[in-house]
This record gives structure tokens, C-alpha cells and sequence, in this order.
């Protein structure tokens, strides 16, 4: 049994964006956003002797940012809502880990990581726990995974989440150093912290 969803405000709909720099075409609605500098994307993993962080410069969405969607019966639609992420814009705190990175990820070949926002589900009114529907392409290859997000709202709208990932699903394998005895873990993290402000 479905429950029809209440009516939703253009803030309400910036509250539930985790990728809100997307750009859209022919919606029904639209509103403008600016991401927060204290937003961050962060992708993290492990290997079988220390931890690694990469976190990608959010410098390059300082422009202001068109949101466009269409309203369904149980959840906001997105068409053709599509981040690029650039490879060379994550720092992984070094030069060599920076290189093993972006040669983990094919950069040569494929030299962004793009992420589509699908679909996502309003929370009931009482919650702030959103269900939302991604399509990832790492490397040429694409999955698609539905995450939850959490949002708070006070002057700003602050949306944050993980998303479990595994490196095998997009079909890489990690460089081997010091003859095979450090290896990157199959699992990885990819932690979103974005504070949105509508203009």
C-alpha cells in the first residue's frame, strides 16, 4: 500500500538532494542552489597496513548550481542529472598515493567518475531519513544503488551519507607495491557531507 507524498516546497526538495549540483533538462520545477565550502566528498579505504582518505576539491562548484525536477506519485524523478567528478581532483594527501589513486581509477582511459541521481524518496514528515537512487560509473562501468541520506535544516540545509562500494563490482584492481605486500581491501567508502544554501 502506497501513501501519497505531502506537498513539497522548494526547500524541501533541496533537503533531500545528496548530489545537488546536477544539471537537469525540461523539468516541471526548478530553484538554485550554492554548495557551502565546508562540503566535502570524501572516498575512503583500507589496506592490509594503514587507512586512506581521498577527498575531492569542492572548489570547482562554487557557481551557483540549477536544480531541476519532476514530481511523481511517490518519489521526485531526475532526468539527465549527472555529476562529473575529475580525477585529478582528489587529494589523497601525497604525490604517490595521488598517482596510485587516479591509476586504481583508469584515469588515462577514463578520467572522471560520474554519478546520476535517479530518484529520491520523501520521509515522512516526523523523520529525516531519505531514500535515495544513484547509477555510478567508475572506469566505464556503471551500478546503480539505492542509499539513505540524513538532512537537517536550519539557515543552510546540510545533507550527509555513506555509500559501501566494492572496487571489484567496477571491475579494478588496486596496484600491488613493495613486491605485493601492501594490498588495497575490496571495499571502499564514499562519505558526502554537502551544505546547500538557495539564492
Amino acid at each position: 500500500m502506497t501513501t501519497p507524498i505531502p506537498h513539497i516546497t522548494k526547500t524541501t526538495v533541496l533537503a533531500l538532494l545528496v548530489l545537488s549540483w546536477f544539471s537537469f533538462s525540461d523539468p516541471e520545477r526548478e530553484t538554485k542552489v550554492r554548495v557551502q565550502p565546508q562540503s566535502e566528498v570524501v572516498i575512503a579505504g583500507t589496506t592490509n597496513i594503514n587507512n586512506f582518505t581521498c577527498k575531492y576539491n569542492l572548489q570547482e562548484l562554487e557557481v551557483p548550481i540549477r536544480l531541476m525536477y519532476d514530481e511523481k506519485s511517490e518519489h521526485i524523478v531526475f532526468k539527465n542529472a549527472e555529476l562529473k567528478l575529475v580525477n585529478d581532483c582528489f587529494n589523497c594527501g601525497g604525490k604517490a598515493i595521488n598517482r596510485d589513486f587516479k591509476e586504481l581509477l583508469k584515469t588515462e582511459k577514463h578520467p572522471q567518475v560520474a554519478l546520476r541521481l535517479l530518484y529520491v524518496e520523501p520521509a515522512p514528515s516526523n523523520q529525516n531519513t531519505l531514500g535515495v537512487g544513484l547509477e555510478i560509473k567508475i572506469a566505464g562501468v556503471s551500478r546503480t544503488y539505492q542509499t539513505q541520506l540524513h538532512c537537517k535544516q536550519n539557515k543552510d540545509i546540510c545533507v550527509t551519507g555513506t555509500l559501501d562500494l566494492k572496487l571489484s563490482d567496477f571491475e579494478l584492481e588496486a596496484p600491488k607495491k613493495m613486491l605485493g605486500m601492501v594490498k588495497v581491501d575490496d571495499e571502499i567508502k564514499v562519505h558526502v557531507t554537502l551544505q546547500m544554501s538557495e539564492i
